[in-house]
């Protein structure tokens, strides 16, 4: 899959170049030149895997990663990026809430910053490698640490 500009000024990307890029060259965002669609049977085996967090992100992300170098390896990085539990608690009937707060930081951005780390490691070469790969990152801290 290609990423495009949400400015439309630049060539499009593979899923890789544009992480490591972050921003295209025109300064717009990444996304997707189309959004994959899931029909009955593809919706009815994510439904199998909604109890294996890693399982049911590969499932998803995997049109994302096609033509990708990390294509290959999207099982071991959801393996290792979503590695803790995500319980969905009922509330009452037919309604359940997802707790987005069980990952080592206690915030739901652990979700999105663990799958980008081990997108990178991997990128960087570093995934069975020795050092260490640093990323700066902010926050308005209105959402925890």
């Amino acid at each position: 899959m290609r990423f495009v500009s949400t400015r439309s000024g630049s060539a499009p990307a593979g899923f890789s170049e544009a992480i490591l890029q972050g921003l295209a060259p025109d300064g717009g965002l990444f996304v997707p030149e189309r959004f994959p669609t899931f029909g009955a049977t593809e919706l009815a085996e994510l439904e199998a895997r909604l109890d294996r967090l890693d399982a049911f992100a590969e499932r998803v992300l995997r049109p994302f990663f096609a033509h990708d170098p990390l294509e290959e390896q999207l099982e071991e990085i959801c393996g290792a990026a979503f590695d803790f539990p995500v319980p969905l608690v009922p509330v009452e009937a037919g309604t359940g809430l997802l707790e987005l707060f069980h990952g080592p930081t206690l915030a739901f951005k652990d979700f999105g910053a663990r799958f980008l780390a081990a997108c990178l490691d991997r990128i960087a070469g570093r995934a069975s490698g020795p050092g260490a790969l640093t990323i700066l990152v902010a926050t308005s801290g209105d959402t925890g640490a």
